[in-house]
C-alpha cells in the first residue's frame, strides 16, 4: 500500500470533493488522481527506487509525491533553494541517482564531470508543468518494497539526510492522531508553506487518509492567511509557533469554524495561546513534541499548556517515553525504517511531578562556558517569556578565555533598548547565562524546511 493507492480509495468514495485549495486554485480528489496517474505513466525507471523532487510549487511536489508512488517507487520532497553544493551532497550521500523538478537545471552543474546526465521532457496537460527528469549513473539504490516514500532531515547545520519511511509508520498512528487534533472528514485544514517540511506533509496526508480537504497558502502574507481561513471555513490549522504569532498580531474579530489548532517544532507560549482562544474561542489548542524520526511523542491541551508553560505534555496512546540520564528515550513502532530501540534523537529533558515532559533541548545545545554547562534552549525560552520579544535563538562562539560564549539573536514586536532586555533576562537567568554578544534582527533567515537558518546566522557572528 502506498498514497497514491490511498489517494484513488478517497477519490471513488469522493469523486468531485475539493481535496486541495492552493492560493484559491480547486483541484478535487479526481483532479489530483488524474494528474498524477498521467505523470507516473511516464516514470519509467524500474521499482522501489527513490526519486528525489525539486519544486518551489507545492502543487508539483504532491502531483510528483502521489506519480512516484502510482510508478512503484519512493518520493521525497527536497527542500528548495539549496545550493548547488548542499544539493549534490544530498544526492552523494544519500545515494539518490534521480531527480524530477518543474524548472531546468542545466545551468546548474550538480554532478561529477565524468557522471552522465539523461534529461527528459515531457508535459502533462493540467496543470501545465514542464516536467525534467534528470538521471546520472544507472540506479543502484533499490529499497525495500514496504517503503513507500522518504523525508528530508531539516539540515540547518548539516546536509540533510533521507529518513524513509513504511505506509503504516505514518497511517497506523492516524487513528490517535486525527482524534486528539480534531481531524474528520468534515475536516478543511489550512496550512502554510511547503511540504517538504515534514509536519504539513503529515497533515495534508492525514487529512487524505479521513477524506478530508486542505487549504494551502504558500506566501507569509498573515491578511492572506486571515482571508482565506474565513473564505473557506476553516475547521482545523497546523501552523509552527512562530507563524501562530504572526497571525494573533492580525487577528481582529472571532473566528468560529475552528475546532482546533495544533503546533509542534517549538514552544507555544501563554499569551500566545491566550490570543488564539480569544479570538478563536471553540477551538481546542494543541501543542506536541516529536520528531521525524520518531513521529509525535507527547501532547498537551489548551488548559495544560496555561498551566504547565515549559512543558510539552504527557505520551500520545501506543507511545512509551522515558528518560535516563537527563536523556529522552522512545519506544514506538511508529518511527523511520530501520531506526533501532530504544529510540533517541538526543533530546534532553525530565518528567515534572505530574508525569509532564519538560523539554530542555538537544545534547548539542548545551554549551560549555568554562566548565559551567548551559542550556541554549533554556535561554531562549526564558528570552522569549519578555513582552517585547518575538523570536530568539541562542548560538556558541569560541571564546579564548573561557572556550565557549553564547550570542542571542532576537526580533521584537515592541521597541526594547539592549540595556533593559539584559536587566530583565538578570531576573530569571544566573550570570554564566547571560549571552555575551545580543544581535536584533528584523527577521530571521530560514531554511525551506522551516527551521531558522543556524549557519546562515553564524556568519553574522
Amino acid at each position: 500500500m502506498n498514497y497514491y493507492e490511498l489517494l484513488k480509495i478517497k477519490r471513488d468514495s469522493d469523486k468531485n470533493k475539493d481535496f486541495l485549495i492552493i492560493d484559491g486554485e480547486k483541484h478535487t480528489y479526481e483532479n489530483m488522481l488524474s494528474y498524477s496517474e498521467e505523470l507516473g505513466k511516464q516514470i519509467s525507471i524500474g521499482d522501489n527506487t527513490p526519486i528525489l523532487i525539486y519544486s518551489k510549487s507545492i502543487m508539483f511536489q504532491l502531483v510528483s509525491f502521489f506519480a512516484i508512488n502510482y510508478s512503484k517507487n519512493v518520493p521525497i520532497i527536497c527542500h528548495y533553494n539549496l545550493s548547488k553544493n548542499v544539493l549534490n551532497d544530498i544526492l552523494i550521500k544519500n545515494n539518490i541517482s534521480i531527480i524530477i523538478s518543474d524548472e531546468p537545471m542545466d545551468n546548474i552543474n550538480l554532478f561529477d564531470a565524468n557522471k552522465v546526465v539523461k534529461k527528459i521532457n515531457f508535459s502533462i496537460f493540467n496543470p501545465k508543468f514542464n516536467i525534467y527528469m534528470y538521471q546520472y549513473n544507472t540506479p543502484t539504490n533499490y529499497i525495500d518494497k514496504d517503503i513507500c516514500m522518504g523525508v528530508l532531515s531539516s539540515g540547518s547545520t548539516s546536509v540533510p539526510k533521507v529518513l524513509y519511511r513504511t505506509y503504516e509508520s505514518w497511517v497506523g498512528f492516524f487513528h490517535i492522531q486525527n482524534d486528539i487534533f480534531n481531524i474528520s472528514k468534515e475536516s478543511i485544514l489550512f496550512i502554510n508553506g511547503t511540504l517538504s517540511f515534514t509536519g504539513n506533509l503529515n497533515s495534508l496526508i492525514s487529512v487524505l487518509y479521513e477524506g478530508g480537504s486542505v487549504v494551502i497558502n504558500s506566501g507569509m502574507n498573515c491578511k492572506a492567511w486571515i482571508k482565506a481561513i474565513k473564505q473557506y471555513n476553516i475547521t482545523n490549522i497546523y501552523l509552527i509557533p512562530t507563524k501562530l504569532q504572526l497571525l494573533v498580531k492580525h487577528l481582529k474579530e472571532e473566528i468560529l469554524n475552528v475546532v482546533s489548532i495544533f503546533t509542534g517544532s517549538q514552544l507555544l507560549f501563554e499569551n500566545t495561546a491566550k490570543s488564539l482562544k480569544c479570538y478563536m474561542p471553540k477551538s481546542e489548542i494543541i501543542l506536541y513534541y516529536g520528531a521525524s524520526e520518531l513521529n509525535y511523542i507527547t501532547y498537551l491541551c489548551y488548559d495544560e499548556l496555561i498551566k504547565k508553560p515549559l512543558s510539552v505534555g504527557r505520551p500520545f496512546p501506543e507511545i512509551d517515553v522515558y528518560v535516563k540520564d537527563g536523556k529522552i528515550f522512545v519506544n514506538t513502532k511508529y518511527a523511520v525504517y530501520n531506526a533501532t530501540r530504544p529510540y533517541s534523537v538526543n533530546d534532553v529533558g525530565y518528567f515534572d511531578d505530574d508525569g509532564y515532559l519538560i523539554f530542555e533541548g538537544r545534547n548539542d545545545d548545551i554549551v560549555n562556558i568554562g566548565g559551567f554547562k548551559v542550556s541554549s534552549t533554556k535561554v531562549e525560552n526564558e528570552v522569549k517569556k519578555i513582552p517585547q520579544i518575538e523570536n530568539t535563538v541562542v548560538l556558541p562562539y569560541s571564546d579564548s578565555i573561557r572556550g565557549s560564549q553564547i550570542a542571542l539573536f532576537v526580533t521584537i514586536i515592541d521597541k526594547i533598548t539592549k540595556k533593559d532586555l539584559l536587566i530583565k533576562m538578570r531576573e530569571n537567568l544566573i550570570k554564566n547565562e547571560i549571552p555575551r554578544k545580543v544581535i536584533f534582527l528584523n527577521s530571521f533567515p530560514y531554511t525551506s524546511s522551516e527551521k531558522i537558518d543556524r549557519l546562515a546566522l553564524l556568519k553574522i557572528l
